[in-house]
């Protein structure tokens, strides 16, 4: 999982209900993703803190809709779907011997919670790699540890974010053209490097661990 890219998604300015369907094996299902319960740091609303994990009193009206609006997939195949409402997603697969997946990837499924893997072409020569979750904590938990791990060499590792994530999946792009594709979509970016500081109007909502934040930010990758 060491090959992330920056993404996060831009929230519009009314409340959307988002519906993604789809199936795979006998997961045949469809989700409507609901109003998440959490504190959230509102820089837009005045409270929160400019630090990363920082928050205090409830979600401001922007947090709370960056959390309801985050999507919710069910299976791999319906995330792929979903993905193509905003981006160029060609030649969608969740075959395990896919070239196209990052050799790696697979040692990691176990312990960050992964149970499926899906990839697609950009149409610019790379391609988009997603991850279905049985458990969003335990994938940002893994993803939390090994960062600390690479932060012993870079403090400032991923200081702009790592993954693209919905509530039950997790999406990296692979260019710049991709992630503005992507900013309508509803995907937050998780943040777990404290030393990043909020910015400008960025927005930030607390993620499922403590220490990490999502926050509304595009970051192309460099």
């Amino acid at each position: 999982m060491r090959t992330r890219f920056r993404l996060a998604a831009v929230v519009g300015a009314a409340a959307l209900v988002l519906t993604v369907t789809g199936c795979e094996g006998d997961d045949d299902s469809t989700s409507t993703s609901t109003a998440t319960s959490a504190s959230a740091s509102a820089s837009d609303s005045g409270e929160g803190s400019a630090r990363n994990g920082g928050a205090s009193g409830g979600p401001g009206v922007r947090q709370k809709m960056m959390l309801d609006n985050m999507p919710e997939a069910k299976t791999v195949m319906a995330a792929g779907e979903y993905l193509q409402r905003f981006t160029t997603c060609e030649r969608y697969s969740i075959d395990p011997s896919d070239e196209r997946y990052y050799p790696m990837d697979e040692k990691f499924d176990l312990s960050w919670g992964v149970q499926f893997r899906g990839t697609c072409d950009d149409g610019g020569g790379t391609w988009m790699r997603v991850f279905k979750t049985s458990d969003m904590t335990q994938f940002q938990t893994a993803y939390k540890a090994d960062l600390a791990e690479e932060m012993k060499d870079d403090e400032l590792a991923d200081v702009e974010g790592g993954f693209a994530i919905g509530k039950d999946f997790v999406v990296i792009a692979p260019d710049g053209e991709t992630l503005r594709d992507l900013s309508a979509s509803g995907l937050l970016e998780l943040n777990c490097n404290p030393n990043f500081q909020v910015r400008g109007d960025v927005s930030t909502a607390p993620a499922l661990v403590d220490g990490c934040v999502l926050t509304d930010e595009f970051v192309e990758p460099e």
